[in-house]
């Protein structure tokens, strides 16, 4: 589709950085001003502002309700005119809070010891999992405005749209205040060094500190193809051939690796009239090369002879592109899509670049590193919102909506219930029913796959980390063990025995009166 060069090269030009020749570390960091509502100014009359949205079932979705999920999204893609870029930041889990938010805490009972066991089997599985990785997405969107007001004015604007297409996407999205946007470069610049982060935009102001003091880091190398900070060797990569068609799996195929890494996709939407205008001025051209060929073969006396196959092709592309603009509502976009990978050692990165590369050409895709653009690339693909290298092409909607940036939803409730390994994600699942609507619920299986082994081991962990009753109906005598493990009741009810439920013996007195509306 390397159709459209004439009056598109303005909108894919990359922008300039800041500084051409960084003279200090802070330099590199291509931000002018912050604010606290989240609003940045990245370049002269340019604001970005960012947004973290949460993921949505849609790998396990079934083939018709990921239908209705790509088709919303190519609604929300269409919907919006400026300049923005879709993010998937890999970074380091928090493993001291999710300890605290799953783990259950001992008590002076004498069932330490079944606390212990349970908090090392979820131990174990969070390391299996994605290895502490925890995957954040957002949404960074740039416009050009004459001054900061403005900006905030079209930003409260653009945010009605963006929250709609989001409900209806069945996604949670938030906005990001000034100091968390810092706290996200932050963190990447300070890999596995996340909490020293105690920078406030507010009180920077009172005393005229630089937020690029705390950001930026000791020391950094630039090279010809990647480059290396005090604590991480990384690279960038970027998209240099699309294939015909591609997989709504690509993206996550790559975001899914257990490696830290930031894969940006970056947007320039194409206005109608001028998609329009240059699709009508190729489709003359075309024709008028055919017309031409034609001639010449008829004054060579060759009247039977088509016109070549690489005209045919042209044009059949062309007309195909022209038809999904005007009759399926499809927007041109330039897209291009930066991914920088990081690792602890020269040796990890490049393991991991040929893992990404070997993803790319299962799904004939070329990925190629930025020569001699590592700074610039890296700019470019973190949610800042600038674009500083030039690897952009044309896609429809359809085609950008593939690069889909949604996998599986996360089921992590403080103070739930341990219930196994998302497949998907790898990642644990903490549950908490009592947060439902309705919390009841059935365990299905074959015989011998492990129904009764499942139901004891939540019975274990809510009596271990709560205060609730469980009641057992045991007819098949599989519960005995757990109750005498927990020190537990067991009431024989048979013919053979005195115990008896009477289900017309009932506490009049001390009957709620909730319960009793409606009775005279």
């Amino acid at each position: 589709m390397g159709l459209f060069t004439d009056g598109f090269k303005q909108l894919k030009k990359a922008s300039e950085p800041l500084y051409r020749s960084p003279k200090s570390i802070q330099e590199t960091i291509e931000i002018m001003a912050v604010a606290e509502n989240g609003i940045f100014e990245v370049s002269r009359n340019k604001y970005s502002k960012c947004y973290r949205f949460c993921d949505i079932n849609y790998t396990t979705a079934t083939e018709e309700e990921q239908v209705s999920i790509f088709e919303r999204y190519c609604r929300f893609l269409n919907s919006l005119d400026c300049n923005y870029k879709i993010t998937v930041n890999n970074k380091n889990k928090d493993m001291e809070e999710l300890r605290d938010k799953v783990l259950i805490a001992g008590r002076g009972d004498g069932f330490n010891h079944y606390r212990r066991i349970y908090n090392g089997i979820i131990e174990e599985k969070i390391l299996e999992g994605r290895q502490g990785i925890q995957q954040e997405r957002y949404l960074t969107v740039t416009i050009e405005r004459r001054n900061f007001e403005e900006a905030k004015a079209q930003f409260a604007t653009l945010e009605a749209a963006i929250h709609k297409a989001f409900i209806e996407l069945g996604a949670e999205i938030v906005p990001l205040c000034g100091n968390e946007r810092l706290k996200v470069l932050y963190d990447y610049y300070h890999l596995g060094k996340e909490g020293g982060f105690d920078f406030d935009i507010r009180q920077a102001r009172k005393v005229g500190a630089d937020f690029r003091n705390d950001l930026c880091n000791g020391m950094v190398k630039y090279f010809p193809d990647h480059f290396e900070d005090e604590g991480k060797y990384c690279r960038a990569l970027f998209i240099k051939k699309y294939p015909s068609s591609l997989s709504d799996r690509f993206l996550n195929e790559i975001t899914s690796l257990p490696v830290h890494s930031m894969a940006s996709i970056d947007v320039v939407p194409v206005p109608k009239g001028l998609t329009t205008k240059v699709l009508q001025k190729k489709y003359l051209g075309i024709e008028s090369d055919i017309i031409r060929q034609q001639r010449v073969r008829n004054k060579n006396n060759d009247f039977s002879t088509e016109i070549s196959y690489a005209k045919r092709t042209e044009k059949k592309e062309i007309e195909a592109i022209m038809d999904d603009v005007r009759e399926n509502d499809q927007c041109l976009f330039f897209v291009g899509m930066t991914i920088i990978l990081m690792a602890g050692s020269r040796e990890e990165l490049e393991s991991a670049c040929e893992t990404v590369e070997t993803i790319g050409k299962r799904n004939n895709c070329v990925i190629d590193t930025h020569y001699l653009k590592q700074r610039e690339a890296l700019n470019t693909a973190l949610p800042i919102g600038v674009s500083q290298v030039e690897t952009m092409r044309t896609l429809l909607t359809q085609s950008l909506a593939v690069l889909m940036p949604f996998n599986v939803q996360e089921l992590n409730d403080s103070s739930g219930n341990y219930y196994g390994i998302n497949q998907i994600s790898k990642n644990v699942n903490i549950g908490d029913r009592k947060k439902l609507i309705n919390g009841n619920g059935f365990v299905f299986g074959v015989p011998g796959s492990g129904k009764s082994f499942f139901c004891k081991m939540e019975m274990g962990s809510v009596f271990l980390s709560g205060d609730d009753e469980i009641i057992v109906i045991d007819p098949m005598h599989e519960y005995f063990d757990i109750v005498g493990t927990y020190g537990g009741t067991v009431v024989n009810m048979s013919t053979y025995t005195d115990h008896y439920v009477n289900p017309l013996e009932m506490d009049v007195w001390g009957l709620d009166l909730n319960d009793s509306k409606g009775m005279d």
